[in-house]
């Protein structure tokens, strides 16, 4: 039986992972339309953040297309964490804490710049000692046994 918390961490990392693949991909097929919008939006941010820094065309050119395929790179690994989650493999344990702890570390970087960071700061290590916890990572690393690799698992 699977842990309410393992399947309510893998709905969301499916969420999350989906949302991201579809925003990668629309970012992707619809660059005439959004690109433009882009250059306007991150122009004011760099102006904002580093003062009258110039930036080429290329270079904002370039982060956009590495945003996109980053988001569904992302998405995709959200989604394979989520499905691992689900079904109780120990890989899709592991890389939800290592999605955690990249998240974790990303977090301390951002609270210097937002506060509200430590909100993602106290989920991330939640999710971490959650899924280290004995009885929880006991329900991914369940045995076989060579009469149930054999037979098959004869409980209904």
């Amino acid at each position: 039986m699977r842990p309410l918390g393992v399947t309510i961490l893998a709905i969301v990392l499916l969420a999350i992972g989906s949302l991201a693949v579809v925003t990668g991909t629309i970012l992707l097929s619809t660059k005439e339309e959004s690109y433009p919008v882009f250059v306007e939006e991150y122009g004011k941010l760099l102006n904002q953040s580093l003062g009258n820094m110039p930036v080429s065309e290329e270079d904002l050119k370039t982060v956009y297309e590495m945003a996109s395929y980053m988001a569904v790179t992302f998405g995709i690994v959200y989604l394979l964490a989520g499905f691992g989650l689900l079904t109780l493999k120990e890989w899709g344990r592991i890389l939800t804490i290592l999605i955690a702890g990249v998240n974790f570390v990303y977090s301390i970087f951002l609270f210097f710049i937002q506060p509200l960071a430590a909100v993602e700061i106290a989920i991330n290590l939640l999710i971490i000692w959650y899924l280290m916890k004995p009885e929880v990572r006991e329900k991914f690393s369940r045995k076989i046994s060579i009469e149930e690799r054999i037979l098959g698992d004869q409980n209904p």
